[in-house]
């Protein structure tokens, strides 16, 4: 079975992105989804990182409720998928993902919900076509 992987924060742009994936995997058949949501590196926020239970805890929630718009979408399209709550830097950790799944390309938007990353094209969307090994489809 081949696999895209689409990255979700929960944002509209990565809705765009993955309704534009869904289509695909409907066209092409035999084809799962895979959701990533990447939370940024805990030490920013918690003492102890990924070390504190509590933190990761809190985290896998907020990752899995990022993802729960994108769950309905694919659910509804009747498609298999996986999510994936991972840590770390969101380029870096899709890109990897992507390259360990066997994954046949990437789709995204170019902006997502982060913090100041995300100033002109996307500091993520940026980082993952310089590190993907995959063909990366960029959605705006």
């Amino acid at each position: 079975m081949r696999k895209i992987l689409v990255p979700v924060d929960g944002s509209e742009a990565c809705l765009r992105a993955l309704r534009h994936a869904i289509d695909m995997a409907q066209s092409a058949g035999n084809v799962k989804i895979v959701l990533v949501n990447v939370q940024q590196t805990l030490e920013r926020w918690y003492a102890g990182g990924l070390l504190n239970k509590e933190a990761l805890t809190h985290l896998q929630q907020l990752g899995e409720a990022d993802a729960r718009e994108a769950r309905t979408l694919v659910d509804a399209a009747g498609l298999t998928y996986e999510l994936m709550v991972l840590f770390g830097q969101p380029g870096e950790v899709i890109a990897r993902v992507a390259k360990e799944q066997a994954c046949v390309g990437i789709v995204m938007g170019t902006r997502g919900l982060s913090d100041l990353d995300h100033v002109f094209l996307g500091s993520t969307a940026h980082k993952v076509i310089q590190l993907s090994e995959v063909p990366v489809t960029l959605v705006k």
